[in-house]
């Protein structure tokens, strides 16, 4: 496959919007993703993982950057998918549907990789802010492909 370079991946990570809008529904156990998806996300959160604050850079081992790797790459697969489906789409409320099931499978996705929808939003915020972190990510999702 062939090597993303940094911009593109940052900008490839503006799929990370699907996610916010699902992150807070799909941590409670709602939209329509069973409870239990919940223990996954809050046990990775605490290996590896220390959420920022305001400003402040990411502290993420590299374990959690090649989970977020995953997940990226999953990510990208769905959003690409969901590209194809939506030039289809045979109107804008079919359109909605696909893309809220794009969002839930990005979700379930994301937490299959080990990591929380929280976590995924942070780090790809964190990218932007930090160009270490996002060189990082870069080298694990060219060695995940």
């Amino acid at each position: 496959m062939k090597t993303m370079t940094l911009n593109p991946l940052i900008t490839a990570l503006a799929t990370v919007a699907l996610l916010s809008a699902t992150g807070a529904a799909f941590a409670q156990g709602g939209a329509g993703q069973p409870g239990a998806q919940q223990g996954a996300g809050a046990g990775a959160q605490g290996a590896g993982y220390q959420a920022p604050a305001p400003s402040a850079p990411l502290d993420v081992d590299d374990a959690t950057v090649s989970e977020f790797a995953d997940a990226f790459l999953s990510v990208q697969e769905i959003s690409e998918d969901l590209t194809e489906k939506l030039s289809e789409a045979p109107s804008a409320e079919a359109a909605q549907t696909m893309q809220r099931e794009a969002q839930d499978e990005m979700a379930k996705s994301v937490e299959d990789s080990g990591i929380s929808v929280e976590q995924y939003n942070d780090i790809a915020v964190g990218m932007r802010q930090d160009p270490e972190l996002a060189e990082r990510v870069k080298t694990a999702v060219n060695e995940a492909r």
